[in-house]
């Protein structure tokens, strides 16, 4: 029988391949890597700290990277099932591997100095420093570390998962024993990363809030029998948390309010209670109703049920707006409901701070509406950040705010809240998502600052403002208004339309990057000065006296100086 030839294989195909060594890198993933790490630097909100950009741009460039190496994974397999071969012929070979780098290093040089020039208008926007050339080597060297890290991380747990596949092909076939493989490490790697590394990490910090919730804050117990806490309070002083203690001990006196008012004044009443020991949300707020009750709160003319961020803070501009604008005839009641961080309480635990918020104000108008209606206080609401959006809770809809509130200010409110979404979304055509125009201002208006009470965002003049009154401060670049886990995918209408006055142009939504830039923003959203990024001063006082029924365009300026010299800014 004669011979059969036997087809030669190529020396590339006849050899076993041999395994790259440890330090080989994927060219697409480099490319996509380099793609997502540029984008990274673009501006966002605010001016980011070296740290923070550092944080940003290692995340997105090992992230970039891993997405570019599966791309390429995916179409050799493509390739390869359909026998696609592409060749390049030597000439053409040798000017790409020329081209491309020079091209490469060009792009990569005019984009960063893009990048930073445009954050440094970012930071000349919101009256902020710009990162100078040190903060900038610092955050690539922050940068490539984590890149590092990300990088060897992922490779260790391929080489797990090559290796318990291999011992797995023992007693499975190969496909069942590599998917078998993928799964184990999958889910031991989120195992780890959820319970051995988040949770630690969020323990930690809950650790480092608490003590700082129970460290003294350094100023006495009131004298007052008017605050929780004082002469004859159900509150110890000391159960009140750091912000507590803050807050009961920062109102101001009747003198201070008659000297920026012209007029007499009292004493206004502050209650608050801490979350101490077994005590649930419904018992703290049982404790305030107490209070209230304690100090007579409900003969006042206006009663102010504010809902705190997660540390337990309070506004000071906000309160002391209610105490000066109503000769100190008030009070102004809180409560602690964790002592979190209001951005880790916003990832977290979203489902406390409305409870808290719901608990509250219920507990306080069921009190409130056993009285003769014409010997009731006036009864508004408000909150800043987590606290605008624990406080909205207490209401199922906007018509049921209408009902049951005499008013209210939100301020910095998170786009996620149900109530600012709805009417967000119910908005007039042609009003901009940073400031929406509801019912032509009929009862609720959104403001950017504090002269825009009267008109919309682009000057025209609202109708008549009636009663109940509601207003929502928000500034276009306030990242705690803005951000949202919907960022990852999805362009939200504040990018598409034009930016808001105190936000560069040139900031853009990125897929992925845009969520974590602003997540970053969040932590610095009170860097700026009043006016601008998470920071509410002046502005809430014609917001307060608009709502406790006052006009907009009276001039505050007196009332204004005067809180600047008695406010509380220490958050």
């Amino acid at each position: 029988m004669p011979d059969v030839p036997v087809p030669q294989l190529s020396g590339a195909r006849s050899r076993l391949r041999a395994p790259r060594p440890w330090w080989h890198l994927s060219r697409t993933g480099l490319l996509f890597g380099a793609a997502w790490f540029l984008t990274s630097m673009a501006p966002s909100l605010l001016p980011r700290t070296w740290y923070y950009q550092g944080l940003i741009s290692g995340l997105c460039a090992a992230v970039g990277y891993g997405f570019g190496a599966l791309v390429s994974w995916v179409v050799r397999q493509v390739a390869r099932l359909v026998d696609l071969h592409v060749t390049v012929s030597g000439e053409a070979r040798h000017w790409l591997l020329v081209a491309a780098p020079v091209f490469g290093a060009v792009a990569v040089l005019g984009l960063t100095v893009s990048n930073v020039r445009s954050q440094a208008r970012t930071a000349a926007v919101v009256h902020l420093d710009p990162l100078d050339p040190v903060d900038w080597a610092m955050a690539l060297a922050l940068a490539a570390s984590i890149a590092v890290l990300f990088l060897v991380v992922a490779r260790g747990l391929r080489g797990a998962t090559h290796q318990l596949a291999e011992a797995a092909r023992h007693v499975l076939p190969r496909t069942a024993a590599t998917a078998v493989a993928v799964v184990v490490v999958a889910l031991a790697a989120v195992w780890v990363t959820d319970s051995l590394l988040f949770h630690r990490t969020m323990q930690a910090f809950a650790g480092v809030a608490a003590q700082v919730n129970t460290s003294p804050s350094g100023r006495p117990a009131p004298a007052s029998p008017l605050r929780s806490g004082g002469p004859g309070s159900l509150e110890p002083f000391g159960s009140l948390g750091y912000q507590g203690q803050m807050f009961v001990t920062s109102a101001p006196t009747p003198a201070q309010i008659s000297a920026a008012t012209g007029r007499a004044a009292v004493e206004p009443i502050r209650v608050y209670a801490g979350r101490t020991g077994d005590r649930t949300v419904s018992d703290v707020a049982d404790a305030v109703v107490a209070e209230l009750q304690r100090t007579r709160a409900f003969d006042r003319r206006v009663l102010a049920v504010i809902t705190t961020t997660g540390t337990g803070w309070v506004d000071d501009w906000s309160a002391q707006s209610v105490e000066y604008l109503s000769d100190g005839d008030s009070a102004v009641a809180a409560m602690q409901y964790s002592y979190l961080p209001s951005a880790m309480s916003m990832i977290t635990d979203r489902d406390t701070p409305r409870e808290a918020g719901k608990a509250l104000f219920d507990k306080v108008y069921a009190v409130w509406r056993t009285l003769p209606a014409d010997h009731r206080p006036r009864l508004v609401v408000g909150g800043e950040s987590l606290g605008s959006y624990g406080g909205q809770a207490a209401f199922a809809d906007v018509h049921d705010m209408l009902a049951r509130a005499q008013g209210g200010v939100w301020v910095g409110t998170p786009s996620f809240t149900d109530i600012a979404a709805q009417l967000t979304a119910q908005r007039t055509p042609g009003s901009p998502e940073i400031v929406p125009v509801v019912e032509d201002g009929l009862h609720i208006r959104f403001a950017a600052s504090g002269d825009q009470l009267t008109h919309d965002y682009y000057g025209r003049d609202y109708g008549a403002w009636e009663f109940p009154r509601f207003v929502y401060a928000q500034h276009p670049s306030d990242p705690v208004v803005w951000w949202n886990p919907a960022l990852l995918g999805a362009e939200p209408d504040w990018l598409r339309e034009p930016r808001g006055r105190d936000v560069n142009p040139d900031v853009t939504w990125i897929p992925f990057v845009t969520f974590w830039q602003l997540t970053t923003d969040m932590a610095v959203g009170h860097d700026p000065p009043d006016g601008y990024g998470h920071r509410y001063g002046p502005e809430l006082v014609p917001a307060w006296g608009s709502v406790l029924g006052g006009s907009p365009t009276e001039d505050y300026s007196k009332v204004i100086a005067g809180i600047e010299k008695t406010v509380n800014r220490v958050a």
